[in-house]
């Protein structure tokens, strides 16, 4: 009797386990399907989901996402749309320049220096405060803090005028503004994954609503000026931001994203995987910070001078402001947007190797015609695009080497190569304008770092390599267990549905 009831027993056992693998393996393999499907449905995007061997959060993350409806995900993008628009009007600031230097009798250099400073504050908000704000704080209540943040920034650069000061300016739009727009920005390139849509074209689109905003707001910030001052026009621009605050946290709430979206590093207590992840970015950071700096510091020693490029090459003062400033806009807009969406099609490593050469060819033009202006005008055109695509291409490589926990930590250390550039290039183009006399060698030096750019990309791991590292990494983990006498199990849901 007692065999009897050890071997019923035992075989009640074995049946609830083979049971519930069995029950697991099902699950598994439905959750994969759906996956696919999903995946199927979002233009083919292939190189989407990011794998990094380690991070366990980020299936947390993909779950909430994936339960969401298609309404709810719309809600959230499309906040994360309409704060990226809003704070692209940090880049209207050339708009008030003439007239703040006649109001506070102060000269151009003192008033450039503001926008330098809001460069510094946004590298400031998107390397170093995001990633903490990120992970501590719901994307809603961000969202919001960044909006009314700026909104307070530009109320308070409007004191200039009535007090006759410059230091409400570099308080106001060089570090509140600069600061809210950097903190929004990263929140609005995390949201890029959430999106009913695939992962390149909706980062894509969210950086391009960024530079898209200072085009659709130029016209009526200048309007503004021209009607009423800079003191009016700074006024109704903050009460807009400001207010926009509601909606756009509304909007981030009904998307159902509760939690933050990037995950807390305990300093004190650093974990394995956290190590070995840590050992394993440390080197595509090194690659990726030199690839964007130096692609986008050849772009913007060309955009920075675009109006005075073509100036020198015998272009009228009015048709500037439409071969300039619209050539730059809308190249700008669309590199984001193709540049995501080729993302989706071919691998990120293979778009930053392209992306720097296809600016070579018009700048060497532009740089040996030095009366062109077609030339010129192709030279800007490509150094938009260029740093557009860029500006997507970059935060989707880096989601896949990072995935979405780590993505805001590495990202803001890679976006430093942003500030760098932004702060030095428009200085070494007046430079070599200076001593040669036109920007001919200025646009040698852009072709040659563009080259230089897409040499480094070569450096990067493909996906196929990252994939080959992973199924070693699990075979030798298999290995070492089979030695110690114990069993390897495959937690993950790609082994428990091969199982």
């Amino acid at each position: 009797t007692a065999r009897t009831t050890t071997t019923t027993t035992t075989t009640r056992a074995t049946t609830a386990t083979t049971a519930w693998e069995e029950k697991a393996r099902k699950s598994a393999t439905g959750r994969t399907r759906d996956g696919r499907r999903r995946a199927a449905g979002r233009a083919g995007a292939i190189y989407n989901a990011s794998w990094d061997g380690f991070d366990a959060g980020e299936d947390e993350a993909e779950d909430e996402a994936e339960d969401a409806t298609a309404a709810r995900r719309w809600a959230g993008y499309a906040g994360a749309l309409g704060l990226n628009l809003g704070l692209g009007t940090l880049f209207c600031w050339s708009i008030y320049l003439v007239p703040l230097e006649q109001g506070l009798g102060v000269g151009r250099a003192v008033l450039s220096s503001v926008f330098s400073l809001c460069t510094v504050a946004t590298v400031s908000a998107m390397s170093f405060a995001g990633p903490w704000v990120y992970a501590t704080y719901s994307a809603s209540r961000v969202a919001a803090f960044a909006a009314a943040f700026a909104g307070c920034g530009l109320w308070t650069a409007a004191l200039a005028v009535p007090l006759r000061a410059v230091w409400p300016l570099f308080l106001g739009y060089g570090v509140m503004f600069g600061f809210a727009s950097g903190l929004g920005y990263g929140l609005s390139v995390q949201m890029s994954p959430y999106a009913p849509l695939s992962a390149g074209l909706a980062t894509g689109l969210v950086t391009s609503a960024r530079a898209f905003g200072a085009f659709l707001f130029a016209p009526m910030v200048k309007a503004m000026v021209f009607s009423g001052g800079p003191q009016y026009a700074l006024n109704t621009l903050g009460n807009y931001i400001a207010f926009s605050a509601v909606p756009i946290f509304l909007l981030f709430r009904a998307c159902g994203l509760a939690a933050p979206l990037a995950k807390m590093r305990d300093k004190d207590n650093v974990m394995l995987d956290e190590m070995e992840r840590d050992i394993k970015l440390a080197p595509l950071i090194r690659v990726l910070w030199v690839c964007m700096a130096t692609g986008l510091f050849s772009g913007l020693m060309v955009m920075s001078h675009g109006a005075t490029l073509l100036s020198s090459r015998g272009l009228s003062a009015q048709t500037l402001i439409i071969g300039g400033v619209s050539i730059v806009s809308f190249t700008t807009s669309a590199g984001r947007i193709f540049g995501g969406w080729l993302c989706d099609r071919v691998s990120p490593k293979r778009v930053l190797v392209l992306t720097p050469l296809l600016a070579v060819g018009p700048l060497m033009w532009a740089a040996m015609d030095k009366t062109s202006i077609l030339a010129g005008k192709l030279a800007l055109a490509a150094a938009g695009v260029v740093y557009g695509m860029f500006a997507s291409t970059i935060p989707v490589e880096v989601r896949r080497v990072a995935g979405a926990g780590d993505f805001a930590r590495t990202y803001g250390r890679i976006f430093t190569a942003w500030g760098l550039s932004g702060l030095a290039a428009p200085y070494v183009a007046g430079l070599f304008y200076d001593s040669y006399g036109d920007y001919s060698f200025a646009l040698y030096v852009a072709a040659a770092l563009s080259c230089v750019s897409a040499l480094v990309a070569q450096l990067l791991e493909s996906p196929r390599t990252a994939e080959r590292e992973r199924v070693d990494d699990e075979t030798s983990r298999a290995q070492a267990a089979a030695k110690r006498g114990e069993r390897f199990i495959d937690c993950t849901t790609d082994g428990l549905a091969s199982g």
